[in-house]
């Protein structure tokens, strides 16, 4: 036996140390995943719970709730802006606002603005900018009465994080949406969204969001989801399924413990107090909605004010989803080159212990899995290549330990869309759960792979500095209905 220990090499010692780190590495992921969906389970039966005592038709009825104003951007969205427009303006609530910031697009937005909702353009040289932007040319109001509640900012090109800035120096309100242009709203999301700041007593709600739903291939009229149909395409279907696997069993689950660390940029609410005292959205970020939820948390750890970051299992905002594997890439590139931005500039806080678990445990699982499961498992493509020409791979016993880790991500997104369906009447029909399903399991073999691509380049890109913006968004625009 002594001899055996003398007769171990250095290739068998770093063989057999990558093998045990893949291993404990997906064997703690794996128990996060588990934990995560016992914890989604136990949130949307409690959610369920409050909804009864506190109704939607109560919230409506009352004359002490907070005024909310949604901020949207706008760059070149002159397919769809009038539809979305409309979608915003048809939101049920009694006090709101809505920014529409014309962020110096070059097509036709502005012009199709100005004629569908009869604008006029006003001063803007007396808005007060607590948070500076880029310079603003003109705020239009509109003539007809029906859209009093309507302001559109036109101002110059300064990216999103710029534009949302720039309608939150506008707003007067004390709760502001973060939203998209492109997106289509559900009617009473404004009045499902608010419900947490009511509810709470105890801790200041910092940051609200809810479900994003993919509307591609869906029916819209008049700026309302009609009729919710499936992606004819397998890359927005895998979407579907991602999102209600992310949304469902990771930020619910994260939100039964306080441990939420962003909300979605697409619809996220705010304290416009909040906000403005932290400085707004970073506008050199390409991952802005991140970044300001960690600022904000961080704002609250320094001033030692019990807080919450909230969400809702309900899909309350639908939008196009990327619709093919090119456009995919570049949304990916840019949300981890935001992931590396924000884990950077916030580095500070990783197991600092005095930012209670938000330094132990919450920023340290983005560091590790977040961030980190794209590395891990580029590094584990390579390992294997290196493995397989050296011939130290036992191909059985690899091919079994594949199958089942495949069955395991099988079995994860099959609880997400069951949990899905039981909970909320969208995808209903037995052939939608069926084409869910053999998406979620066509995942790893059609999807995956290019979602790693583009993550992986976006760490390229950082790791050698080079500069990259937003990307290209190519959308087809919604399914119109003329009836």
């Amino acid at each position: 036996m002594q001899n055996d220990l003398f007769n171990i090499s250095w290739g068998d010692i770093v063989f057999w140390s990558v093998n045990y780190f893949f291993f404990f590495y997906g064997l703690v992921l794996m128990s996060i995943y588990f934990t995560g969906i016992i914890l989604a389970n136990r949130a949307i039966r409690r959610t369920k719970k409050r909804s009864v005592f506190l109704n939607v038709k109560d919230i409506v009825g009352a004359t002490d709730i907070p005024s909310v104003t949604l901020v949207a951007p706008a760059y070149n969205e002159g397919l769809t802006i009038v539809e979305n427009v409309k979608s915003l303006l048809s939101i049920q609530y009694p006090y709101y606002d809505f920014i529409l910031v014309n962020d110096g697009s070059k097509d036709d937005s502005l012009e199709k603005l100005i004629k569908e909702f009869e604008l006029e353009p006003g001063d803007a040289t007396f808005i007060t900018q607590p948070i500076p932007t880029a310079s603003v040319n003109y705020i239009y109001k509109s003539r007809n009465k029906k859209y009093t509640h309507l302001t559109v900012i036109d101002k110059n090109n300064g990216g999103k994080a710029d534009a949302l800035n720039a309608g939150m120096n506008f707003a007067n309100s004390e709760l502001v949406i973060c939203t998209d242009a492109d997106c289509i709203i559900e009617q009473d999301a404004l009045i499902k969204m608010v419900r947490p700041y009511l509810e709470e007593d105890d801790k200041e709600i910092i940051a609200c969001g809810a479900g994003i739903g993919v509307v591609n291939d869906s029916v819209v009229k008049n700026g309302v989801l009609k009729e919710l149909r499936l992606p004819n395409n397998l890359v927005p279907m895998v979407q579907v399924v991602e999102c209600i696997r992310a949304f469902l069993l990771g930020r619910m689950a994260w939100g039964e413990i306080n441990g939420l660390m962003l909300v979605s940029g697409a619809f996220g609410m705010y304290p416009l107090k909040r906000v403005i005292e932290v400085g707004g959205f970073d506008v050199k970020m390409v991952g802005e909605d991140l970044e300001l939820c960690v600022r904000l948390r961080t704002h609250m750890e320094d001033l030692q004010l019990p807080y919450k970051v909230v969400y809702l299992p309900e899909t309350l905002c639908w939008t196009e989803a990327p619709p093919t594997y090119q456009v995919l890439i570049n949304q990916r590139d840019r949300w981890s080159r935001g992931l590396w931005e924000t884990i950077s500039i916030h580095k500070h806080l990783l197991f600092n212990r005095k930012y209670g678990k938000m330094g132990l445990i919450y920023f340290p699982y983005w560091v590790i899995f977040e961030f980190g499961a794209p590395l891990v498992e580029f590094l584990g493509i390579i390992a294997l290549f290196v493995f397989a020409v050296l011939g130290l791979i036992n191909w059985p016993y690899a091919i079994l330990i594949y199958s089942f880790i495949y069955l395991l991500g099988c079995l994860f997104s099959t609880a997400a869309v069951f949990m899905y369906v039981k909970s909320f009447n969208h995808y209903t029909k037995p052939r939608q759960v069926i084409e869910l399903l053999l998406a979620s399991y066509l995942e790893p073999f059609l999807y995956h792979p290019v979602l790693l691509y583009g993550q992986m380049k976006g760490y390229y890109k950082k790791l050698f500095k080079i500069k990259s913006g937003w990307g290209v968004m190519t959308r087809k625009g919604f399914k119109i209905s003329e009836d």
